[in-house]
């Protein structure tokens, strides 16, 4: 077969079955090798594995134990005369379907705590604050250089108050980490061309209890629920944090306490809060068309047979269902069409040491 002919399939392949390919031969081993190292061929490998509507490159991941689950294992294998898929596998198969990664060289402690995720690559930080860039799919990472002072406050706690990972919009390229303490923020910005980060402390901010310290990335913003009602949201190519309302009242027109806590998420691009109401979750989408913020009313998470207080949107499967993490116990599966919850992945000591996130499979290398 022609090398181009190869090269496009290989393209077209997900991550771990490109991967996999390597050792069908010498000569498929040194085409992978060679355009693996290309940055162009990783880009349209990037491209058309974000573009695929089955998502067979998505993955959940857990940080204890180090475990990943890819969002294909949760469906059905069977599809009946079209109709949508609608029950995961069998709670045994589940287990099964985890996939046990060994923590990156660069953690130097039992524990870390993630700060984002963005195109295949992991950014986190261990129990010293070693900051780390993680691919866990290739086992590639980079230590990132630490050159500032912890604040009392995030040495206490073991953790930053509230950080994000994304992309460099400048015309250098690269990643941009954004660490928020007691009353700053702090930025690091990897320069590809120049193949070096920078940190710098960005703006003096006013102190916000955040829910969840990691920000969720929707069109360039990184975004963080805070009491008072408020969304945080910082612009990665502006560099400036600001503030917007979250919803204020329920459907039924209840207005909500001030200190009541929420969450955030990104659907389709857009943003979206979940708020308990009752018995019951409401899932908030917000409609920007650059003059005004709308929050509408999109779904019900309701039927659950256990009263639940915090659930954490993790991502969205193609037949629509959404994996989320409850209450720091569990991860779990809830099927819009049907009102069930089928429980993922039970989480060790209630989950007070773990976090999860949704990350892509790809070819993304950690360094310049």
């Amino acid at each position: 077969m022609d090398q181009y002919v190869l090269e496009n399939i290989f393209s077209w392949l997900p991550t771990r079955s490109l991967l996999r390919f390597q050792s069908v031969c010498k000569t498929w081993n040194s085409i992978i090798s060679d355009r693996i190292s290309s940055s162009d061929f990783r880009d349209v490998h990037l491209d058309r594995i974000l573009k695929n509507p089955d998502k067979l490159s998505h993955s959940i991941l857990i940080t204890s134990p180090t475990a990943a689950l890819g969002y294909n294992a949760c469906l059905s294998s069977k599809d009946n005369a079209g109709f949508r898929y609608n029950a995961c596998l069998s709670n045994k198969d589940v287990e099964k379907a985890w996939k046990y990664l060994p923590k990156p060289a660069g953690v130097h402690s039992n524990s870390f705590r993630l700060i984002g995720s963005y195109n295949g690559l992991i950014c986190l930080h261990d129990e010293h604050f070693n900051i780390v860039l993680w691919n866990p799919c290739m086992g590639l990472y980079e230590t990132v250089e630490k050159n500032f002072p912890l604040d009392e406050v995030c040495k206490t706690s073991k953790h930053y108050s509230f950080c994000g990972f994304g992309p460099n919009s400048s015309a250098a390229g690269g990643y941009v980490i954004v660490l928020g303490y007691h009353s700053y923020l702090i930025l690091n910005a990897m320069d590809n061309k120049l193949g070096r980060y920078m940190w710098k402390n960005i703006q003096n901010i006013r102190s916000y209890n955040v829910f969840e310290s990691i920000g969720v990335l929707v069109n360039g913003n990184l975004h963080w629920p805070a009491s008072g009602l408020v969304v945080v949201s910082y612009n990665l190519n502006e560099q400036k944090l600001r503030e917007f309302r979250a919803p204020t009242k329920s459907k039924s027109g209840q207005f909500w306490e001030q200190e009541k806590e929420f969450r955030v998420g990104n659907f389709r691009e857009k943003l979206f809060v979940i708020f308990k109401a009752d018995s019951k979750f409401e899932i908030w989408i917000l409609e920007d068309n650059g003059v005004r913020k709308i929050w509408k009313w999109l779904f019900n998470i309701e039927g659950l047979v256990v009263l639940h207080d915090i659930l954490v949107p993790l991502g969205f499967l193609k037949n629509g269902d959404i994996i989320i993490e409850v209450d720091r116990r569990f991860i779990a599966q809830y099927s819009f069409a049907y009102k069930v919850m089928k429980v993922l992945k039970q989480l060790p000591g209630g989950g007070t040491n773990t976090s999860a996130i949704s990350f892509v499979e790809t070819l993304a290398i950690p360094s310049n």
